[in-house]
């Protein structure tokens, strides 16, 4: 019976694998401490395990427990892949491949004024500035605010690759996954 005030679906439930297959952007919230990394790592694994194409895991939690979850030694701003050799040690073969990246504050704002510039004196003048230092380290909702900025752009360069050409511009590919999970 279902909960009070509840109708019963007629719908059958989707399984994660369904959810995933569904979806490009996929993200993990939570308070503290209940295992929002660890699911975005394993939400992750199942889909380049089981989905094929690329997958991305980000998270914006600057602890390292992303790159531990992954047997990574290190994770940054830039997405970097999971040896397969990750996946065989542990008896896996997936078919597609997982990526990683972990936000890194500074540098996601400075690659922001970096693109948006005019023009390398204005450029080098805000990256220059102290309250733009400030501005970047110590505003309450910096973090949250680039957060969303390097998911999106992270998003549109993932869904706009060939997989062969990585470095150019297209159209999005059948079966190209783009899974951007992480914490907030």
């Amino acid at each position: 019976m279902p909960p009070r005030g509840r109708r019963a679906s007629a719908e059958p439930t989707a399984t994660l694998e369904q959810l995933l297959a569904a979806k490009e952007v996929v993200v993990t919230c939570g308070s503290g401490g209940v295992g929002k990394t660890t699911t975005a790592a394993a939400l992750a694994m199942m889909a380049a395990l089981h989905l094929g194409g690329r997958v991305l895991v980000l998270t914006v939690d600057p602890a390292r427990r992303l790159a531990d979850a992954l047997g990574l030694e290190r994770i940054g701003n830039t997405e970097r892949p999971v040896p397969p050799e990750a996946f065989a040690e542990a008896g896996l073969k997936p078919r597609g491949e997982l990526w990683a990246a972990m936000l890194d504050t500074k540098a996601s704002w400075d690659d922001l004024i970096r693109r948006h510039a005019p023009d390398v004196r204005t450029r080098d003048a805000i990256l220059a500035n102290p309250l733009y230092g400030n501005i970047t380290a110590q505003f309450v909702q910096s973090h949250d605010y680039i957060a969303i900025e390097r998911l999106q752009e992270l998003h549109s360069s993932w869904t706009h690759r060939r997989p062969a050409t990585p470095s150019t511009c297209s159209t999005r590919p059948a079966g190209w996954r783009s899974s951007s999970v992480g914490g907030c």
